[in-house]
């Protein structure tokens, strides 16, 4: 797709910031357009049951969920944040202002300890008494 859309940029000339989707007669899409596609593509693709969820319901969900993965799987140091802010074409403040809830670490006392334990267990295991050869 994205070699697709920098083949399309150059043959029609376009700035790297210039409309990709335009109408016929080259004025950029207007907002109904783009939700009315983007409801058009989830009934293509989704099940009944995910039609009626929030899955996808808005064009933006897409892009926030992929910028709240970036910030999440990443290290989140100062250089991280800024290449994931201009990635997703805003600033740094802005990106943190939209997304704090991706930038700040637990707590301690929101780490689910009993469920971290849980999962690390080691399995009961039955106790036998196993003979061991003798040594001489």
């Amino acid at each position: 797709m994205a070699a697709i859309l920098t083949e399309e940029t150059i043959r029609r000339d376009l700035r790297p910031d210039g409309a990709k989707f335009v109408l016929d007669d080259g004025r950029p899409l207007t907002v109904q357009v783009y939700r009315k596609v983007w409801r058009q593509a989830r009934a293509a693709v989704l099940q009944a049951h995910e039609l009626d969820s929030p899955l996808g319901r808005h064009v933006s969900a897409l892009r926030d969920a992929c910028i709240a993965a970036w910030l999440k799987n990443g290290d989140q140091t100062a250089a991280h944040i800024l290449a994931v802010a201009e990635s997703a074409g805003m600033s740094a403040p802005r990106l943190a202002e939209r997304f704090a809830q991706c930038l700040r670490k637990p707590t301690r006392d929101e780490i689910p300890w009993d469920r971290l334990e849980a999962a690390l267990a080691l399995p009961d295991l039955p106790i036998e008494l196993i003979p061991t050869a003798r040594r001489r």
